[in-house]
């Protein structure tokens, strides 16, 4: 089998192609490696290529370009299956330079569903929970944020798009994505797998304040760098290690579902505030970070957990690694990885 990545070097990207070069397809990467400098970010050549070396190590071709550009997908073969990763990925770099958000999430998800219109190939889509306008539904209970309403804070929040409200410039780009990935299915019988993304988070994620707050914590922790909390610290998200998203994604490809819409989160099992995770990194490193806390940013969401059950029930798909285990699993890739970052 030929599959196509997009962002195939950021961290879910990079498992995305590592899993189906494992397992002996020929993988194709497009990546710009533009993460770093859209959030504000000078980093390393070392660190800037990691998961591209290593991905055309193990065999995978990675083509340098971006995704918004149509002519890119000339120099690619026709495909069996694409999962497409690539994003403008920080709220704070969206509200910043909204032109470039819409390029990337919105006008690069159309060039690739023309590219799957073309070859025929299913799709998945890293969607995000900021699909959600969820900015003012919550209530603290003890030193958590909840939902307010009962239902949401037992079960998550569900696939549901009749709330209004600002979603911020990122929110509305990766939302355009998730509606054109719809419209190709229903219009053009593309098979395509929305996957609404919570705080995913494992080995080779290179996280910053802005973005991959789970990862960042930990790299903090190590390096014995501050850490700045918008908040109060006691925001809850659902944690969900990598190799569960891959999972997911490549049970949806190998099944016979044309279509779906799916939350993908740890959900209630697997949630985390800002505080406890705090305590896991001490507990794993034996030191803590200063802490400074800042005034919320806006349109920041005090809890988000997925409701999962449908994804659940449509692909018999579960998380199988709770947050500590899989947040030692990256504290060992951190520490073994030290002079990157």
């Amino acid at each position: 089998m030929r599959v196509l990545v997009t962002g195939g070097c950021g961290m879910i990207g990079y498992h995305v192609a590592r899993h189906n070069r494992a397992l002996g397809n020929e993988v194709f990467v497009v990546d710009n490696l533009e993460r770093s400098s859209l959030l504000g970010h000078e980093v390393s050549q070392v660190r800037k290529y990691f998961n591209q070396v290593d991905l055309q190590k193990r065999g995978v071709t990675v083509i340098n370009a971006d995704i918004s550009e149509e002519v890119v997908f000339d120099s690619i073969p026709p495909v069996d299956a694409i999962f497409h990763m690539a994003a403008q990925c920080g709220v704070p770099t969206s509200i910043a330079n909204p032109r470039r958000d819409f390029q990337v999430n919105t006008l690069g998800t159309f060039n690739v569903l023309e590219f799957a219109r073309e070859t025929g190939a299913p799709l998945v889509y890293a969607s995000t929970n900021k699909v959600y306008p969820l900015h003012s539904m919550f209530t603290k209970e003890g030193s958590r944020w909840r939902f307010q309403n009962d239902n949401y804070a037992k079960w998550g929040f569900p696939e549901n798009n009749s709330y209004h409200g600002a979603r911020t410039p990122y929110g509305t780009s990766k939302y355009c994505g998730d509606l054109l990935c719809q419209e190709y299915s229903h219009t053009y019988g593309i098979r395509t797998g929305v996957f609404r993304m919570s705080c995913i988070y494992g080995p080779n994620q290179f996280g910053f304040e802005e973005q991959g707050w789970a990862t960042w914590f930990l790299i903090a922790t190590l390096k014995g760098w501050p850490l700045t909390i918008f908040g109060d610290g006691d925001q809850v998200r659902d944690l969900l290690h990598v190799t569960d998203v891959v999972d997911a994604y490549m049970t949806f490809i190998n099944s016979d579902v044309k279509h779906g819409i799916w939350n993908l989160g740890g959900g209630p099992d697997n949630t985390l505030s800002l505080k406890e995770h705090l305590n896991i990194c001490e507990e794993i490193f034996g030191k803590r970070s200063e802490v400074e806390y800042k005034d919320w940013r806006p349109l920041d969401q005090k809890t988000y957990v997925s409701d999962i059950r449908h994804v659940k029930r449509c692909l018999d798909w579960e998380p199988t690694i709770d947050p500590y285990e899989g947040l030692k699993d990256v504290a060992e890739w951190i520490e073994s990885n030290p002079s990157v970052f």
